[in-house]
């Protein structure tokens, strides 16, 4: 998950790349652009339209509390006199909850909402929003205020009122991470115990209405969130079993199309076995293929690349893969397929059985597997040994090699060194680099004053409110490489490795090859569900300037190539064999 040049940097490197505080501090210094609610320009973008069941029954009456109370949690202000203490949100949502089951009536109905809102405090006398115009709220659209269906005018005034007597006091229930801008919640009662229906829906509710107000690329998904929520109802007061419960926590998740969202979906042992085989798997088509060996060493069962899973102890792949889709995935079509590849072969026993097609002919292999975290501790340490190696090259007289996995701020130079003459660097972010290398990456291969990424920040004292802000300082140096510049980029590529690419895009002279990074840039936030199940989701959006969004699209590629079965099996690196034709043609010059 990436971690961008701001405040959140100090806590990364010093924490996960051994750099002494004095390194992180000076990083910090030259690369942190500090955000500013107060004075940071509102991000405008049409918000996506409410939506207004069409019949008054249990699932109708339980939208319209979520959204009520969310709104009036959000936008009410709490009396610092009259009231010391943030009022118990959860309470007022699980006392209304059975009353609203109960409310057979419209009267009855309204009855419920209108007390609960009053138990926030209705709002002043004075219409004092600073920002009465909803064309400042990306995120926001109260055309529901005028469903006749369930809601009265009486509800209506009295949410119009919390709205325009908003003076964007900080909430007691959000706020901005100081310098960063992701989203922090406060004042939240935990529940360890696994939740009964109520606290299913108060999870439910709590998550659509953080989303909702406060997720930047809300309008970037697929479906209406509005629907999202009403089509989720039922199914969370169905979900009585711990994997039922969960299934439809990411089920949920998966509706933003984030990448970030799939990460604990992938490690929860409810859904998905501990344990993976000595492969990675790829979609290419319509088939799976394995495309990488995690460890020729130990492949003592002879898988190989290019091989075509076709079942997974008996169960078809391609229906298990299907089957998966729902509870996690990406933001697009790559990103998507490496995280569904992960489940597929997400294995409960260390013993299992893989049929896979090999030049037309079946073949059963008994795989021994290790767990996925073995594989990624291995994975760490490879990485590591590899950091007193060297990691450039000359590849052709004038063109040279920098594999960016295992470079770091110890070793960059003397690498970089070694090549600094090439009249073509290709530099490949097929990885998760260190994140102390983008410092080095600016001094080397941008040019002076540039500014290569801005952010979009929700603000929480105007729930549905975004802000846009540079997202460093200009950076860059008079000492650039002048030369030519590939990127190497895929599915791997994903949120700081993206940060990286659209830096090095700041040099006009770069061109980046290969397939849809990952699409989910920025820092993460999180949210916890009842029965302590932790969810995460990309806290802020990351730009190109002239605000062109990344997430979901993954970073600006402007040579596309995609791996194909006979590639993976004949291991040819084809993407970096377009990178090298790319330089030796003239018609393509950089």
């Amino acid at each position: 998950m990436r971690r961008g040049i701001s405040t959140v940097c100090l806590w990364v490197i010093t924490c996960l790349t051994g750099c002494t505080f004095i390194d992180s501090f000076k990083y910090h210094a030259q690369f942190s652009s500090t955000m500013n609610p107060e004075k940071d320009s509102i991000y405008r973008e049409k918000a996506q339209p409410s939506y207004i069941p069409v019949d008054f029954n249990e699932s109708s009456r339980l939208y319209y509390l979520c959204k009520v109370w969310g709104f009036a949690k959000y936008f009410h202000e709490r009396n610092e006199v009259s009231r010391k203490k943030p009022v118990n949100a959860d309470s007022l949502l699980l006392n209304a909850i059975p009353m609203v089951l109960k409310a057979h009536s419209k009267q009855a109905f309204r009855s419920v909402l209108s007390k609960m809102i009053a138990e926030f405090g209705n709002g002043g006398d004075k219409r004092s929003n600073p920002f009465p115009d909803l064309k400042d709220y990306s995120l926001l659209d109260n055309n529901w205020f005028e469903d006749t269906i369930c809601l009265d005018k009486k509800i209506r005034t009295q949410l119009e009122q919390l709205f325009y007597t908003h003076t964007g006091r900080q909430s007691d229930f959000a706020y901005n991470r100081k310098n960063e801008g992701t989203v922090r919640l406060s004042n939240e009662n935990t529940y360890t115990s696994f939740a009964d229906e109520k606290l299913r829906l108060l999870g439910l509710f709590r998550y659509w209405n953080v989303i909702n107000f406060f997720y930047p690329s809300k309008n970037y998904t697929d479906e209406n969130w509005d629907e999202v929520l009403y089509t989720s109802i039922p199914k969370f007061r169905t979900a009585s079993s711990q994997v039922d419960y969960r299934k439809e926590i990411y089920r949920l998740t998966n509706k933003l199309k984030d990448r970030h969202t799939s990460y604990p979906a992938s490690i929860d042992g409810f859904l998905f076995g501990a344990y993976r085989p000595n492969f990675q798997l790829s979609r290419i088509g319509d088939s799976l293929v394995i495309s990488k060996i995690r460890d020729p060493q130990k492949n003592k069962e002879g898988f190989k690349c290019g091989d075509i899973l076709l079942s997974v102890d008996g169960q078809d792949a391609i229906h298990l893969y299907d089957s998966l889709a729902s509870f996690t995935g990406g933001g697009n079509r790559w990103s998507e397929q490496r995280f569904i590849c992960n489940a597929v072969i997400s294995i409960k026993d260390s013993v299992n059985k893989f049929t896979v097609l090999r030049n037309g002919e079946r073949r059963v292999i008994h795989s021994r597997n290790r767990k996925a975290w073995d594989w990624h501790q291995d994975k760490r340490k490879r990485i590591k040994e590899n950091e007193d190696t060297p990691l450039a090259k000359y590849i052709r007289p004038s063109i040279a090699y920098f594999d960016l996995t295992s470079a770091n701020k110890d070793n960059f130079a003397e690498n970089f060194e070694r090549v600094k003459d090439a009249k073509s660097v290709i530099l490949d972010l097929r990885c998760y680099p260190n994140t102390s290398v983008l410092f080095a990456l600016a001094e080397n291969f941008v040019p002076p004053n540039s500014v290569f990424a801005y952010v979009a920040y929700a603000d929480t004292r105007y729930p549905g409110m975004l802000r846009m802000h540079p997202s460093s300082k200009p950076i860059g140096s008079e000492g650039y490489f002048k030369g030519q510049i590939i990127v190497l980029v895929n599915e791997e590529t994903g949120s700081f490795s993206e940060y990286a690419t659209m830096l090095l895009q700041a040099n006009k002279k770069t061109k980046v090859v290969g397939t849809l990074s990952s699409g989910a840039d920025g820092n993460v936030s999180t949210l916890e569900f009842p029965g302590q199940i932790k969810t995460i989701y990309s806290g802020i959006g990351i730009y190109y300037p002239g605000m062109i969004a990344t997430q979901r699209k993954g970073v600006r590629i402007d040579f596309p190539i995609e791996p194909t079965i006979e590639s993976i099996r004949s291991s040819r690196d084809i993407a970096l064999e377009k990178a090298i034709q790319i330089i030796g043609s003239p018609g393509k010059s950089l």
